[in-house]
């Protein structure tokens, strides 16, 4: 068959023409919901892509808190422990106390 024949039939017959329009439109329909799968897809990964975006910045902002509260907690800490005094001085004892530690330190056990 030459190409002339096969144009004449599919001019000459309508049920042939019939269906080559039903299969032109059913390419034609699957060529359209491959498309609109592909940009489904496309913005589904952009929104994807937006979210992972939000989430690392919350991370960071958040593991950047914490560190500023960990270093401003342990500052005040070391201050904290830096101003408290382990014990009192020897002067700040009362007589009692200064009395039996200055006997231990002679060395003298008699009460």
């Amino acid at each position: 068959m030459t190409w002339a024949a096969i144009v004449k039939f599919f001019t000459d017959n309508p049920l042939a023409r019939w269906i080559a329009a039903a299969f032109v439109f059913l390419v034609g329909w699957s060529v359209v919901k491959r498309n609109l799968k592909e940009a489904g897809r496309q913005a589904e990964r952009q929104a994807s892509a937006v979210k992972q975006a939000q989430a690392r910045e919350a991370v960071v902002t958040r593991s950047a808190e914490i560190i500023t509260t960990e270093r401003e907690n342990s500052d005040a800490a070391l201050e904290a422990r830096d101003d408290i005094s382990p014990a009192p001085s020897f002067d700040e004892l009362p007589d009692e106390v200064q009395r039996v530690l200055s006997r231990s330190a002679r060395g003298d056990q008699t009460p």
